[in-house]
This record gives structure tokens, sequence and C-alpha cells, in this order.
């Protein structure tokens, strides 16, 4: 359900100037100085916390001088000795201090005391283990699923010499333990090219999860045995729960290498089918009857293809009641073929590269799916972007020359990075007018930057490794977080839910009551559910934004019916948001966990408890396609609406205006 805005509605008619009641850009904070691990790869955890891990802390392959620790040649030596001794006897490229007895990628972050726990892994030794160059995603009981990794030999903590390869390694990731649960697919005796470096992990509607694409190896471009073009299913339930299907081909990836990395890949909300882009190349993808049906590819626009490690940021806009839960896949920002490159091929690094503002979109289950094109407010490569409760996207970070990759310590670029919050609003008409900048976030993020939406409706973010970009000889690891605080906490009174009557667990269509601390429900303009995200390297594939249908509201209560099916949210815990009239979510989101098995009864709802929302705010259970939101509750835009968080008016304001008149009357 959409609802209006009182003040507006009167201003609209009465051609009153809206009062700017949330005004400013957000504003950034550092909230914990040390997160244990570099937040390379991020995940939201029940009860305020995240899964973060990192890369190994050493030296630079091109700093580490002549000879590898294995004794052959260092070929990627850059002949510098000065910075090779430099990095030999530095505190930086020593082991992660924070380790505690027991090597590890992986801690897991508290966010309600701000305070670390490094996490054991079953096996860490041989072909187990490393998971730096994961694929992650949110599972329906809540676990999270980590497949693939990178492999490291010879690496030294303790005085113990290690090897780890965890590239075929499956794990789940569930209270505090991860517990590997299957191998993926090699064929003897090609083992070193094998397993997945840099995959994209999905949440399937029927719970499975699908692992798709990667190397098979550390990034070797001109090498066709690295690329792994394939798909597997985990099988989470029936015969073969813990297992994995054997491989599916896809042609997107196979035709797209070595610029396939990462393929940016959603469940559709129409047919549960999946929407995959890698490189340039996007494709509808069947992974029940195995088949494959070609996109359009991205426009040849001078810029670079948008995978890794080009690729600049995705998101899907909100499913809406108004759009008919009809999926609008963004693709933003990347690298421009600016400057020369570092190398003869096509895909060679370009350092100097210029960041592009270019966006595409495009609806893949629309009768004729096309890209179409639109510019940000800033050119960006690398930044993440995040879905906010009040419908705007929030993008963060990421440079204006560079792109991803090298190893920690030597950027590709970079030198140039892009602090200001920017916003996306997709109810604006006119693509000028959707995009603005906000705040500057005092630490830069750029490779290996992350960033997930919290339950307060702040916007956690860590990550970066190549801290470095302005002095090679300051410490490239960044374990401070920062938290993003959008303009809606400049809000006075935001509602709130009350909690402990707020259900944990729904099924697909249920109805049930959304409750409030206090008598405001009538002022409540939107209800919807954000899934819990996953981020990397630019991807945040599980989050989306589904809008719930009211269907009766009382004082302090509303009857709200859960998303119709899993294509549409797919399986998993999610946020319960409600936002009002003034663009405010309530202070705190509930975390219900959403599948089939969840299904219960209906919530009961008493009609004579029903009450009239105020002006332009209305339950309208039989309309399609209820009014665009900041209307003024006829369906029509408001004209001269401001900007992204400049549009927001109070009710009261307007009311106390109409009892002046009445009294100078």
């Amino acid at each position: 359900m959409i609802l209006g805005t009182p003040a507006l509605a009167a201003a609209a008619v009465l051609g009153m100037a809206t009062q700017i009641t949330a005004p400013g850009d957000g504003e950034f904070k550092v909230v914990a100085p040390n997160s244990g691990v570099v937040a390379v790869h991020m995940s939201l955890l029940p009860g305020n916390k995240l899964l973060l891990s990192e890369r190994f802390h050493e030296i630079p392959t091109e700093w580490l001088g002549p000879q590898l620790p294995n004794g052959q040649p260092n070929i990627m030596f850059n002949g510098n000795v000065d910075l090779m001794n430099f990095a030999a006897n530095s505190p930086f490229y020593q082991p992660n201090q924070n380790l505690n007895g027991f090597l590890t990628d992986t801690a897991e972050f508290d966010l309600n005391t701000m305070n670390h726990t490094m996490v054991r892994y079953p096996a860490f030794t041989g072909d187990e283990g490393y998971a730096f160059c994961n694929g992650a995603a949110q599972m329906a009981d809540g676990g999270i699923m980590v497949a693939g990794g990178d492999q490291k030999y010879l690496l030294m903590y303790n005085g113990q010499s290690y090897t780890t390869d965890g590239r075929r390694d499956v794990r789940i990731y569930k209270n505090g333990a991860y517990t590997k649960v299957a191998t993926m697919a090699w064929e003897p005796p090609n083992k070193q090219f094998s397993g997945r470096w840099y995959p994209t992990v999905v949440g399937l509607p029927n719970e499975d999860v699908l692992i798709m694409g990667g190397h098979t190896i550390y990034y070797e471009p001109t090498d066709p045995r690295a690329n792994n073009p394939t798909y597997e299913i985990y099988r989470s339930s029936g015969p073969n729960a813990g297992k994995l299907d054997a491989p599916v081909a896809l042609d997107v990836l196979r035709e797209s290498f070595p610029i396939n990395m990462y393929p940016i890949t959603y469940v559709l909300p129409g047919s549960g089918n999946l929407f995959s882009l890698a490189g340039n190349r996007s494709a509808i993808i069947d992974y029940v009857g195995k088949r494959e049906t070609r996109l359009p590819n991205l426009p040849e626009d001078n810029i670079y293809p948008r995978s890794f490690p080009f690729a600049g940021t995705n998101f899907l806009e909100p499913l809406t009641l108004a759009n008919k839960y009809q999926a609008k896949v963004w693709v933003c920002g990347g690298n421009t073929r600016s400057a020369k490159a570092d190398g003869p091929q096509w895909f060679s690094n370009c350092a100097n590269c210029l960041a592009t503002a270019q966006c595409y979109y495009m609806e893949p289950e629309s009768e004729a799916p096309k890209w179409t094109g639109e510019q940000m407010a800033e050119a960006r490569s690398q930044p993440v972007a995040i879905n906010l409760p009040d419908g705007v996207v929030a993008v963060f970070g990421g440079s204006s020359i560079g792109h991803q990759g090298g190893n920690a310590g030597i950027p590709i670029g970079g030198a140039n990075p892009t602090q200001r919050v920017m916003f996306f609003d997709h109810r604006e008409k006119e693509p000028a007018r959707r995009w603005r900048l906000g705040a500057a976030a005092a630490v830069p993020r750029q490779y290996h930057g992350s960033a997930v939406l919290l339950t307060d409706g702040s916007v956690i973010i860590g990550g970066s490794d190549e801290q470095n970009f302005a002095n090679q000889r300051a410490n490239p690891y960044e374990l401070r977080l920062e938290a993003f605080y959008p303009p809606y906490f400049k809000l006075e009174n935001r509602p709130a839910l009350d909690l402990k009557a707020t259900p944990t667990q729904l099924g697909y269509g249920q109805k049930f009551i959304v409750p409030f601390t206090s008598d405001i429900a009538r002022n409540i303009s939107t209800v919807s559910m954000i899934k819990y995200g996953t981020s990397t390297h630019t991807m945040n594939i599980d989050q989306r934004m589904v809008e719930l249908e009211v269907l009766h509201l009382s004082t302090n209560q509303m009857y709200v019916v859960a998303p119709p099916n899993a294509n549409i949210a797919p399986p998993g815990n999610w946020m319960l948001w409600a936002v009002d009239e003034r663009g405010a979510p309530v202070v705190q989101a509930a975390t219900i966990n959403l599948r089939v098995s969840n299904k219960g009864p209906d919530a009961a709802w008493d009609d004579r408890n029903d009450v009239k929302p105020d002006a332009g705010v209305g339950v309208t259970p039989d309309s399609p396609t209820p009014p665009a939101p900041w209307d003024a509750g006829t369906g029509a835009q408001v004209q001269n609406s401001a900007l992204p968080y400049q549009r927001h008016a109070l009710a009261s304001t307007f009311l106390a205006g109409l009892a002046l008149l009445a009294a100078l009357w």
C-alpha cells in the first residue's frame, strides 16, 4: 500500500509551499575502531551482528623480492629494493594482530557491544579453509552459505607454515560457527584449476542455493582453464539434501570470459527464474528446466564490461504494488576506456581510466526487455548500493579513477576516492531529479569495501585493504567501521513498532498485525520488508525491498498481508518496516523469518476497530495500482516537488495553519 501525505494534499490544493522537515544530507560517524578483520565480505546476522572475512595480511608479491618463499623466481617483483626492505620490516605486512592463537580470515562482530570474536574453521589446512574471494547468501533458516574462496601457500603464522585452499568448499555459518557441508565438483588431476574464486551465490525460492561462475584459480585471464562457466545447486531438502547437483554450463558466462566474475544475479519475482549479467551479456536462467534465454547486451559505449574488476554497482528498484512487483535491475558506474591500458589485451587493467556516471536499467520480465541509459549525479567505480526503508537507494564509496583488483597495498588507481553518499529516488519521474549527492564519509572505501542495512535504518560500512593509495608506506588494511545515518534520523518522534507483539516468522500470503507503541497507524504511508544483506565487491544480491498490502488499520495497528510468494520475496530473514507520511521509518525494524513452512493461521481482525486514515492516507485492498508516493493521494505526481529528502511535510503544519486562518476569520 502506498499512501499519500495530508500536508502535501492540502498544499497541492491551496498552492502552499511545503515545509522542509527532513533537510540535510545524512551523517557519517565512525562507530568502531577495530572490526577484527578487514570487512571485505559482510553479512548481517540476527541480533545485530555481522559476519566478516578478509584476505591475509602479508607482503604484496610485487614487494616480496626476487624469490618466492617456495624458492621459485618471483616474476611479479617490481625491482624496488627500497620498498622490499620497507615491507619486510613493516608491522602492516605481518599476520593480523587480532589473531589470537589460531589462523583464520573470519570474525563475528557484535554491534551491540562493538566487540569482535575471531572464528575458527573446522579445518584450515590442505584442501580446506581460506574463504577470501567467496560468494555468500542468506539461507532460509537464517544461516549464511559461504561458497568458494582462494588458495594460499606457505603462509607463516606462529612459527608454522600453512597451505590452505578453500576454492571448492561449501560452508554454512550459523550460531557462531562454520560447518563444511559439501565440496564443489572437480575432475582429477586438475585440482590446480578447480573450484570457484569470485562466484555469485543466490538463495532460491525453494530454499536451495545456487552457486554460479567465478574462476577456477586466482585471476589468470589468458588461460581458458581458469573459466568456470557453470552453476551448481546445493539441495537444502529432499532425497539429495546436503548435496550438490552436477554443474550446468551457461553460455552467458562462457562467452564473457575473463570479465565474468561475480555475475550480477537476481531471483525474478514473476517466474522465479534468474536474471544474470556477466560482462556486458545478460540472460534469464531457468535453473529448473536448465534453459537459458538471452537478453540484450549492454551497449558498447566505450565503457569496460560491468563485471569484476571493472564493476560499478547494481540494485533492484523496490518491488511495489504500483509496479505490480515488476523487477527493474539497475547497473551503474564502472570505468571508461579513457586512458591507455596497463597491458595489451582488451581486458588489461587501466589504473588511469576514469570512472563513469553511466547507468542502465532493464525490466527483464517485460514483454520487450531493453537497456535504457541514465546518468548518476557523479561518476563512480566500485561503489556499493543499499536499499533504505523509505524507498531511496543510497550509493556508498568507490573511486573516480581506477578500479578493483590488485594485492593489498597495491591499488589499481584509486587515488581519488568518492566519499559522498549518493541518493537515488525511483519515484522521481525526471532522471535528473532522481540522483543527488549527500554527506561525505570520514573513511574512504574503495576496493574491498562493503555495506549492509541495519535494523535501526542506518547503514554499516566497512572494509578496504588498499588504503595506502595516497602514501605507499601507510597501512593498507582498514579496520574501522563507519555508520551512515540517513536524513530521516533528524526527524523527531519517529514511529515505533511494538516489537514484543510483532510476529517473528511468517508464511507467504499470511495476514498479520503490525502493532505500534502509540496511536499513529493512521499516519503510516507504507509497510514493507527488506531482506538481510550480504555484501562484497560492489554486490548485495540478497537485498531487495518488497512493499506489503495493508487491508485495515486501527489507531495503533495495521492488518497486513505477507509477500504473496517466494519468487517475490525469497525465503530467509527480513526486516519489517513501516514509514510515516513524513518519510520517517520506525526506529527499529522487526526481524521476521519468511518461508513456506512457517505458514500459520491468519491473525484475527475486528472490523469494528477500523479507523479512517488521515486525508490522503487510505487502505486500498482492491486497487492494483495505488497512488505513487508523495502525490497528495490523488494518483497524480506532485508538481514542483523537491529533491529526495527535501519534500516531506508535516500534517500538523497544515492543521496549525488552518487553525490560524480560522482564528483570524
